[in-house]
């Protein structure tokens, strides 16, 4: 069972350990970025056994923009990054579709995470480095 919780000021050295380690994002903004309080809405994505990945959400008119900072492999097994990821976009669409969003979007140059939501949540290129799925397209 997954569990969004608060992200805090208390999360910053831990956020500062995933980022230095992650490639796709060890240049990219402040850990500060991804605390409770900014954009649409942010929080900390865990399970039972702890901390799995950071996500920001932003508004973007129609759609919603997906940002995430995953806690690395040493930490958080892939197996219960996938089972978290999954039951928490199945909760992000019933909750986005009750507030007549479109759809998601995210940005990624990581050829596993895009194969993931591409293959497990329908995501489809849009250009550049750019995804997006509808959620008629989804239910279809």
């Amino acid at each position: 069972m997954i569990n969004l919780s608060s992200s805090t000021r208390e999360d910053v050295p831990q956020l500062n350990e995933w980022i230095q380690v992650d490639p796709y994002h060890k240049h990219q903004g402040q850990p500060e970025w991804w605390l409770t309080g900014g954009g649409l809405l942010s929080f900390c994505l865990m399970d039972n056994k702890g901390p799995l990945a950071y996500v920001r959400l932003d508004d973007e008119g129609e759609y919603v923009r997906i940002n995430t900072q995953f806690g690395p492999e040493s930490i958080v097994s892939k197996r219960r990054l996938v089972v978290g990821m999954l039951q928490c976009m199945s909760l992000l669409t019933d909750i986005y579709k009750t507030q007549g969003k479109k759809g998601f979007v995210f940005e990624s140059i990581s050829p596993t995470l895009i194969t993931f939501m591409s293959k497990r949540q329908g995501f489809s290129s849009i250009g550049g480095s750019e995804y997006r799925v509808d959620f008629e397209a989804k239910e279809g």
